[in-house]
């Protein structure tokens, strides 16, 4: 199999380079400049920058400048243009004059000078930012930047603000509802993607887009939506780069080094993070168990009470480097690697209390659970651009290979309460691969300037290994024997072929496009300790359709409509049984099958000046959907005695249900209450249906859910930001219970000091304390109500230092430059 996957691999990689050394070198010029204030030459950062076209001022290309005014503009066809700029509170400047040709490929605009006066309420001094969430029609895209978590937090606390996103109490990411998101990192699938967003430090991450129905053109996994995670690359010109530190209450620390440098055909960017992280935590489960008679009757009854205390402490380093070098202005070259090791290690006590159908106590026992776990993960991407004389057609190729290894070593000790001298021992050895390599390539042909087809093809091997042995201790000799019957050595492989095409078009204010995806599929689950297997394969076809109605520049609405498919992850079909509370076991099941699901969308973006609002009423039908599932288990104590007791417990593994739908309406809003106050609040609302049969029973749930959430950022006095986010999740069933709802809120502040090189930040995670995971789950035979909480109200304290951020070297040579040629003015050019 993984023969043929590298024939096809290399087939590609062969056909490619011929195509891409074909390309003539055709001359590309490149347009900057700084966008400064009248009179005292202050940067004017976040404006937007957009270059048009003459004779027909047609858009040609456009970007933001950075926090120093900066501005590039690469890749530009010889011709002549006109450069708008524009920022609220400025008046639009535009300068003439631009010329691109081969002779003269770069045109540098120097200074751009809009001419604003300063606005102060009282000690209030008016800041320019981005906003949070940016709503577009497809996607939403949350700048990071501007979030304080980032500062300190996680990529998971800064997920707690996402609209329509939920993040569960271990750092995993669920979306209107659904767990079945794919995550990517700059758009591909990375070894960070296989970890949970709580091992992610947000400061890595630069913005964050949502995805909640894409073309065809991306990868159809994940029923619900796309998450993409862009990390940060600095663009401006020379050597810059930014350092933090962090401290938190509860041993909770990180640092991180972000450096960047662009000279001539390089640009190479390079980083370090240091996360060391405590989270103490709780948990409770009372359980009630109903003994049936033959009638299916509640005979009898008896009670697990279960308290727990755990403490884990994560410790891990992440080293990036990238770089870009352009070959030729149509061609580049890029690569990057990022490699990431640590250790975790977790602590817990569970005290077991187990009472009759009375509520008297028969029996108590203490169960200590010690493990730590190595990590190393690394990923390796090359990539190739290139770019024609057309305007939009373009080529890229990238060939990636990512790899996550663990090994963890689990400790069992458990013993009846006032009983030490049998003490029952346990341990299990895991090693655990996943290896994946992907090639994929796209291509896009413009028509014209409203058409053009895009076409590409994607192939993946991905290979998941886990070796699991489990051993019990022999009193008799003191030594710990092999258990075969408990050990598992299961290996997944998953191959991908796929090719996609989507075709765009435009008439008068109406924007469509068609599209389809098709993907085979073959799949194979060896349970090598058993020397079962089990073969699936499958063709699968994924149509996509969008259009668009631009009413004008502020009124939008879209339908779009995708197929897409989960397929099942290596937790959820992997058999080996978690022993970790021997009456609460976990499980996979290597006979589930992929889920489908259909997506329809109609969205409304409307905009007044800097605030919006996005509308979106949603339908989404799923069959074959991946839940869990609970069912009453017996656990046997002293299996060698002539009478073993048995104590009921519970198992839970994964299953296929017969259907789901699920439809709903969110709302975003971004409102900018004063100049110097922005909100951003948005509302999820959905009703699920879930249905299906499991023992000739037939299980059902419907159920109205909601969730909202609210930031508030302010920039009172001078460079000091104030920001507080709130969210709330109302109650959520599944199959067998539901989630309880769930409050949180968060406070931030910074401030720029050293001439704003330097920002000091304070947040507090969690301001009142309420954040915690409670569950009901419940069958036939027993009732659960789980509480869950993890130390989440932590104080963080820190500060970033910029290097070059200020740049004012360059910006006084700049300037002497400016004089020695008659000054800056962009009439000039």
């Amino acid at each position: 199999m993984m023969k043929t996957y590298l024939q096809f691999a290399l087939s590609f990689l062969f056909i490619l380079c011929p195509l891409a050394l074909s390309a003539q070198n055709q001359p590309s010029g490149k347009v900057s400049g700084t966008l400064v204030e009248a009179g005292n030459f202050k940067p004017v950062g976040f404006a937007n920058v957009v270059l048009l076209s003459l004779p027909d001022s047609s858009l040609v290309t456009g970007a933001t400048t950075d926090v120093d005014g900066l501005f590039i503009l690469e890749r530009i066809p010889a011709g002549r243009y006109v450069l708008r700029a524009s920022m609220v509170g400025y008046p639009t400047k535009y300068v003439s004059g631009i010329s691109i040709t081969p002779e003269k490929p770069e045109a540098a605009l120097g200074n751009i000078t809009l001419s604003a006066a300063s606005t102060q309420l009282s000690e209030v001094e008016v800041v320019a930012q981005r906003q949070i969430v940016d709503y577009q029609l497809d996607k939403k895209v949350v700048n990071v930047s501007q979030d304080l978590a980032a500062q300190s937090g996680t990529v998971a606390e800064v997920m707690q603000n996402l609209p329509s996103v939920d993040v569960d109490i271990d750092g995993n990411v669920s979306m209107r509802g659904s767990s079945n998101v794919t995550i990517l990192i700059d758009g591909k699938r990375s070894a960070l993607s296989e970890l949970t967003m709580d091992q992610i430090p947000a400061n890595m991450i630069e913005s964050i887009e949502l995805i909640t129905n894409p073309s065809s053109k991306y990868n159809p996994e994940g029923t619900s939506g796309i998450i993409n995670l862009v990390l940060k690359k600095e663009k401006k010109p020379g050597f810059n780069g930014v350092a933090s530190v962090t401290a938190g209450t509860y041993d909770n620390y990180n640092t991180s080094l972000n450096l960047n440098y662009r000279y001539d055909k390089w640009s190479l960017n390079g980083g370090y993070d240091f996360r060391h992280r405590t989270r103490p935590g709780t948990r409770k489960n009372n359980t009630t168990n109903f003994y049936l008679n033959d009638a299916g009757q509640i005979d009898s009854t008896s009670y697990r009470l279960q308290e727990g205390e755990r403490n884990s402490t994560d410790l891990s380093h992440n080293f990036r480097f990238g770089a870009d070098y352009y070959l030729t202005p149509r061609h580049t070259l890029s690569a990057s690697a990022l490699y990431r090791f640590g250790q975790d290690e977790e602590y817990e006590d569970i005290f077991y209390r187990f009472l009759d159908e009375n509520r008297v106590l028969q029996n108590t026992s203490i169960r200590n659970t010690s493990e730590t776990e190595d990590e190393k993960a690394m990923d390796l991407t090359l990539g190739y651009r290139q770019t024609f004389d057309r305007k939009g057609q373009e080529l890229t190729a990238d060939v990636v290979y990512n790899t996550n290894v663990d090994d963890e070593v689990a400790l069992f000790k458990e013993r009846e309460v006032g009983d030490n001298q049998n003490t029952e021992v346990q341990e299990t050895l895991v090693d655990d691969g996943n290896y994946e390599f992907v090639t994929k390539a796209d291509y896009v042909h413009p028509f014209s300037e409203d058409s053009r087809l895009e076409a590409g093809f994607r192939t993946s091997f991905e290979r998941l290994d886990e070796d699991s042995r489990f051993f019990n201790l022999n009193e008799e000799t003191g030594t710990m024997e092999y258990d075969m019957n408990q050990s598992n050595h299961f290996v997944y492989d998953e191959q991908v072929y796929s090719v996609y095409t989507n075709y765009s078009n435009r008439f008068k204010s109406i924007t469509y496009q068609l599209g389809v995806r098709a993907e085979q599929t073959l799949t194979k689950a060896d349970q090598r300790t058993s020397n079962e297997v089990y073969n699936n394969n499958y063709f699968s076809l994924f149509p996509t359709f969008f259009i668009t109605n631009d009413f004008d520049e502020d009124n939008k609405v879209q339908f779009s409509y995708s197929r897409r498919i989960n397929r099942p992850r290596s937790r959820f079909l992997n058999p080996f049984v978690d022993q970790s509370d021997r009456y609460n076991l976990y499980y996979g099941n290597p006979n589930l099958n992929p889920e489908f699901v259909n997506s329809l969308e109609l969205g409304y973006l409307r905009y007044w000046g800097q605030a919006s609002l996005n509308a979106t009423v949603f339908y989404r039908h799923t069959t074959d959907e991946i839940e869990r599932f609970r069912e009453s288990t017996v656990v046997i104590l002293n299996p060698n005695s002539v009478d073993p007791d048995t104590i009921p417990a519970t198992e839970t593994t994964f299953i296929n249900l017969s259907d789901n739908t699920s439809y709903g309406f969110e709302l975003g809003m971004d409102y900018p209450v004063t100049k110097w106050w922005k909100v951003n609040a948005s509302w999820s609302g959905f009703r699920t249906q879930l249905s299906t049969t499991q023992n000739d029973t037939e299980l059902s749930s419907t159920q109205f859910s909601w969730s909202s959430r609210l930031n508030s950022n302010m920039t009172v006095w001078k460079d000091l930001d104030i920001q507080l986010s709130a969210f709330y999740r109302a109650p959520r069933n599944d199959i067998q219970g539901r989630m309880e709802e769930m409050f949180s809120a968060d406070f931030g502040m910074k401030k720029d000091v050293l001439k704003k090189n330097g920002t000091i930040s304070l947040r507090v995670s969690d301001l009142f304390n309420t954040r915690q995971f409670n569950f009901l789950s419940y069958g036939p035979e027993f009732r659960s109500e789980i509480e869950n909480r993890r130390q989440s109200r932590i104080v963080y304290l820190g500060f970033t230092y910029r290097l070059n951020s200020d740049d004012s070297d360059r910006r006084n040579r700049r300037d002497n430059r400016e004089e020695q040629n008659g000054g800056g003015n962009e009439d000039e050019f």
